[in-house]
Formats: structure tokens, C-alpha cells, sequence
């Protein structure tokens, strides 16, 4: 390496430049100046040599007899006058062994460039999600949203009543959809049934069951799990008789539906202060002191000893939009009805609106068995009714509810719960399993003893007591022990019966469906 080399090592930066650089050329004689130049020779043999110590805080242009390129003076070595120099930190002193070593001269970096100014519709445009995310995260929002909604609904916020097997009731707290369920949107009508105590026993022994514990599947609030029994009540214009009456048993366990054709004109004296007797005034003549749903059930359970756990009420008129509500009844008829000489009801396939269906569940007069011939001609239209509501299904059915509550079409004490879980076991069993049957017994013409109107005679109908025990002790008490005798007033007695033709009157629903057990008017 020549001088000029070694001088461009040694020479520091200068940040004055150029014009620092030409001033030191220019000092005048009087001024102290650097004199002639040593050769190399002469520089290299005149540097003392120094002690590792002082070397090591020291730089390459500090070197012993070093000018200042900046000033020309000559600067003097550390220890003659002078501080001295700055020591570099340890961590520049010690090389990749971790020993003390010669401190290097800094490198320049080049400067860090300017980031490249991108368009501002660059920097804020993103990944354009694919079809699959999109559904991904609709369905995982829809999820999430579902679980609240569920969690909430299960919330145990609303305060209510729940009664023991002592019969004594404790306060309770229930979720939102337990108080939708429980809600029973008919109960304004004709109000709720008062709550007694039964003296039927139920049954000791049943086939499968263990200890008398019966398990029916449905969690019904029952009288006798098992079976659950509803009172249907149809009836006038005028609310005032119920021209319709029939007592459907629902055998939960044995998968069965047994419905029980009470005559409107059934002799059932002491319960009705009509002179005629006849169960269908009860509803409006009978106990003063209690509801007028209430006296009949009170009625039915003392004489026939099966406790009612719900009732159903509505009238002839409201029939008519109940129909039309669920888009009327298909209904293959068997026979021409004409009810009056413009209404009429041809013979064969067709649907039923609402005002040709109250034609036909009213329609008697030209029935050969007068009021009996009209009951039966109600059992084609409820088979045709019950394979409409198969039809239309549960939640089809319950979205109707709304509408028969704002109408006050139907009264009813059953809850929301209830009427799915029975319309789900209605509809799941089939039409074999569905049966009715007329309660047994004649016509008959009666006299009151003291007759208040010009009607001296009136015809009703006289039950027949064995043969109305062994109907219901078969059919309708099916978990609880059979009832030996019953409270019946009979106007025949037996062995004097004029006819026995409906002491055993049963047919299930598909046969009816079949255009069985009907002769026509």
C-alpha cells in the first residue's frame, strides 16, 4: 500500500467539506504550518510502539503522531496534557469469543429508502371471500344467534304455582317457554274446572307394569297417568244447549282413542231444572252456583265415575269459520242432504266449506232414527275432520290458534303443550285406532209429573245401566278398577227393553272412511 493509500485509511470524515480542506492549505508564513513532510520511512521509525491497553481505546486515525487533517496540528498521545479518548462500549470490544478485541471502524449503511407511495385504493382493498366463507360464517352467526335465543327462552324468569301430591302448592320459577307452553289461550270463554278429589281407585295390577307405575311417555298434568279424558261440547245458536256431546278417552298407554256419542236427549234427572231432564240443558239449567261448563262435567263424573281432565266447547255457528279456517273438509258423502230447499249437500266426493259442514252435523229431520241417524252422520264428518287435521299436521294446525283466540271460537282449558302432544298422538296412531261408540240405551217418551208447558210428552233417551258399565269399564276406565254399579236412572228397566241394536254400537274410523256402518236416511 503507497502513502496516498494509507492517507485516504487514515483521513476521517470531514464534515466541513472541501472548503475546510483549502483552508489548511492556506496559512500564512506567521502561522504555525506542519513543515516539511516526513517520508514514510521517517513516520514509521519515529511511532513509539504502545501498550495493548492504550491501543485498544483507541481508532485507526488516532494513531500516535496523527495530524488533524482538519487543523494540521499535531495531537498529542493520551497521558501528555490531554483527556483521554472516548472508550467505544464493551460490547464493541469483544469479539465472537467473547474477548477483548480491536475496535472496528463504523460502516456506513445506506439510507433506508422511502417506502413506495401506493394508491389509497391499494392499501385498503382486501381479500374478496369466497362462497363457501360466506355461507361458513352466515351459518356459524346463525348458530351463535340460535343459542341465545334458546338460552334466553330457558331462563327460569317468570314466578308461578306448582301443587304437590298432598295437594299443596309451593312457589316456582319457570322459563319463558315453559309459560308458553303452559299458556292455554281458550280458558276466557268458559273459564277453568274445579280441582277435587276422585274415589275411583286405579288399577292394582296391569299387564307390563311393575308396582303400579305407570309411565305413559307424554308428561301430561293427568288425573290418571294413562289416559287423559276430554269432554267435547257443541252447542246451539244461542249457547244455551249443547246439542253436541262427547267424551273422548285417550288411552296414552294403549295407543288407542275411544270416543263416547252421548245423546243430547239423555234422561239425567237432578241435575237440571229442565222438567224433561235432558243432559243437553244442563250446560245452561243446571247448578246456578258453578260454571256453566262445570255442571256438566260435574254431571258426566257422577253418574259415569270418569274423571274429565280437559273440556272443549264451541257452537254450531262457530264451526262454520273453523272450516273455512283450515280450508274445509274433504269428505266422500254416502247420501243427498237437503236441510232446507236451497241449501243442499249432493251425494259423493267433494270439500265441505264451513256452512255446508254445519248443515250436515245438524241435519235430522229426515233421518229415519231421527236424533241416533244424525249422530252417525256426525261420525262420518269427524272421520273426514280427524283425516284433515292428519292432513294439515301439528305445526300447520298450531299456526291457526292466533285467529280462533282473537275470534273466540273455541273454549278450552287445555294449554299449548297439551293440544300439540295430543294432536301428535291423534294423528300418529292411525284411523283403526280411533273408534266411537253410542252410549247404550232406547228411545223413550216421557211425561213430567207436573208439566209447565203445553208439552206433555217429551222423547228421551233411557240408558240402559249394564250395558253402559261394561262399555265404560272397558273402553273408558282402562287404569282404573271397574266400577260393579253406577248411578243410572233408567226409565226401562231391564227385561223390558224395546231394542238392544246400540247396546253394542262401536266402529273405528277407517271403517266409516270405508262407508261402513251407515244404511242412509
Amino acid at each position: 500500500m503507497n502513502n496516498q493509500d494509507m492517507r485516504k485509511v487514515r483521513r476521517p470524515s470531514n464534515p466541513n467539506g472541501a472548503e475546510a480542506h483549502s483552508q489548511s492549505r492556506r496559512r500564512t508564513a506567521g502561522q504555525p504550518g506542519r513543515g516539511p513532510r516526513p517520508s514514510s520511512a521517517e513516520r514509521l521509525s519515529s511511532q513509539q510502539p504502545r501498550s495493548h491497553s492504550e491501543y485498544r481505546g483507541s481508532h485507526f486515525s488516532e494513531a500516535p503522531n496523527a495530524r488533524d487533517t482538519h487543523s494540521g496540528k499535531h495531537r498529542p498521545r493520551t497521558g501528555e496534557g490531554t483527556a483521554a479518548p472516548r472508550r467505544r462500549p464493551a460490547a464493541d470490544r469483544n469479539d465472537f469469543r467473547g474477548r477483548a478485541s480491536a475496535p472496528q471502524p463504523k460502516r456506513r449503511t445506506a439510507a433506508a429508502k422511502p417506502p413506495v407511495k401506493q394508491h389509497e385504493n391499494h392499501i385498503h382493498k382486501r381479500r374478496k371471500m369466497t362462497t363457501k366463507e360466506k355461507i361458513a360464517i352466515s351459518l356459524v352467526s346463525v348458530a351463535a344467534a340460535f343459542l341465545i335465543v334458546i338460552m334466553f327462552l330457558n331462563m327460569k324468569l317468570f314466578p308461578a304455582v306448582q301443587y304437590d301430591d298432598f295437594g299443596r302448592e309451593y312457589p316456582i320459577h319457570i322459563s319463558l317457554m315453559q309459560k308458553f307452553r303452559n299458556w292455554k289461550p281458550f280458558i276466557a270463554t268458559d273459564g277453568e274446572l274445579e280441582s277435587k278429589d276422585y274415589s275411583m281407585e286405579p288399577k292394582s295390577e296391569i299387564d307390563g307394569v311393575v308396582d303400579g307405575m305407570i309411565n305413559d311417555g307424554l308428561d301430561l298434568d293427568q288425573i290418571q297417568e294413562g289416559q287423559f279424558a276430554v269432554l267435547f261440547l257443541g252447542t246451539d245458536e244461542s249457547r244455551s244447549n249443547t246439542d253436541v256431546m262427547m267424551l273422548a278417552m285417550f288411552d296414552i298407554r294403549g295407543n288407542q282413542i275411544h270416543i263416547l256419542q252421548i245423546p243430547r236427549d239423555t234422561f239425567v234427572p237432578g241435575y237440571t231444572a229442565f222438567e224433561a231432564y235432558k243432559i243437553n240443558s244442563v250446560y245452561t239449567m243446571g247448578d246456578q252456583t258453578k260454571a256453566p261448563v262445570q255442571r256438566v262435567v260435574d254431571c258426566i263424573e257422577n253418574i259415569y265415575k270418569i274423571p274429565i281432565d280437559r273440556y272443549i266447547t264451541t257452537s254450531c255457528t262457530d264451526i262454520v269459520e273453523i272450516v273455512d279456517l283450515i280450508g274445509g273438509i274433504p269428505i266422500d258423502m254416502p247420501y243427498k242432504i237437503t236441510y232446507e230447499a236451497d241449501k243442499i249437500i249432493e251425494a259423493g266426493k267433494q270439500t265441505l266449506n264451513g256452512q255446508q259442514a254445519e248443515w250436515m252435523v245438524r241435519f235430522r229431520h229426515d233421518y229415519s232414527e231421527g236424533d241416533i241417524g244424525r249422530m252417525k252422520a256426525q261420525r262420518i264428518f269427524m272421520a273426514a275432520a280427524m283425516e284433515r287435521v292428519c292432513d294439515i299436521g301439528t305445526i300447520e294446525l298450531m299456526t291457526y290458534v292466533d285467529k280462533i283466540v282473537d275470534k273466540k271460537l273455541i273454549g278450552s282449558n287445555l294449554t299449548v303443550d297439551e293440544i300439540s302432544k295430543l294432536s301428535d298422538f291423534a294423528t300418529s296412531i292411525g284411523m283403526d285406532r280411533i273408534s266411537m261408540h253410542m252410549l247404550p240405551g232406547e228411545g223413550y217418551n216421557y211425561e213430567p209429573p207436573m208439566p209447565s208447558s203445553d208439552i206433555k210428552v217429551y222423547s228421551v233417551w233411557s240408558m240402559h245401566k249394564r250395558a253402559v258399565i261394561n262399555l265404560l269399564n272397558t273402553y273408558f276406565r282402562p287404569y282404573f278398577e271397574e266400577e260393579p254399579e253406577l248411578a243410572i236412572p233408567e226409565l226401562v228397566t231391564e227385561g223390558n227393553y224395546l231394542s238392544t241394536l246400540y247396546d253394542d254400537d262401536v266402529i273405528d274410523f277407517q271403517q266409516i272412511d270405508d262407508g261402513e256402518g251407515f244404511q242412509g236416511t
